[in-house]
């Protein structure tokens, strides 16, 4: 509700897609997260409202590798909801960011899990060159 209600507020977002991802660590939780309570839309949404902020979208990919780890169903409608390009949009734009290159990595890890996910996200959103650039910007 939070994150609804102050979609105009970074810290908000930000310190929102924290507590998702806190909270989706334990795999019990990242069904409900998700799908009872809208926590993949909430995420992608800060992501779209704040493209400017490296901390929010470190934030957001950290979630959404929590909520798509181990769990088909929410890999696949977050694919569907664009979280591929989103992902590597936001590598893209913050590309001396090596918190937002790691955890985009991860993100694009955790959705690569479910085979559906791997040929979009190369063929479609070019996460395959997102991480290379990364590994290659970020050697340390």
């Amino acid at each position: 509700r939070a994150m609804d209600a102050h979609r105009q507020s970074a810290l908000v977002q930000e310190l929102g897609c924290g507590a998702i991802h806190a909270l989706a660590f334990l795999a019990a939780n990242t069904a409900p997260l998700a799908q009872q309570h809208g926590a993949d839309a909430a995420v992608l949404d800060a992501m779209d409202a704040h493209q400017q902020s490296a901390d929010v979208q470190a934030q957001a990919c950290w979630a959404m590798c929590n909520l798509a780890a181990g769990n088909d169903e929410n890999s696949a409608a977050l694919m569907r909801q664009g979280a591929g390009a989103k992902v590597v949009r936001a590598m893209d734009a913050h590309r001396q960011s090596a918190l937002v290159q790691e955890l985009g990595c991860g993100a694009i890890h955790a959705l690569a899990f479910l085979a559906a996910n791997t040929a979009p996200l190369a063929q479609q959103h070019g996460a395959d060159a997102a991480v290379l650039d990364a590994m290659d910007a970020h050697q340390q």
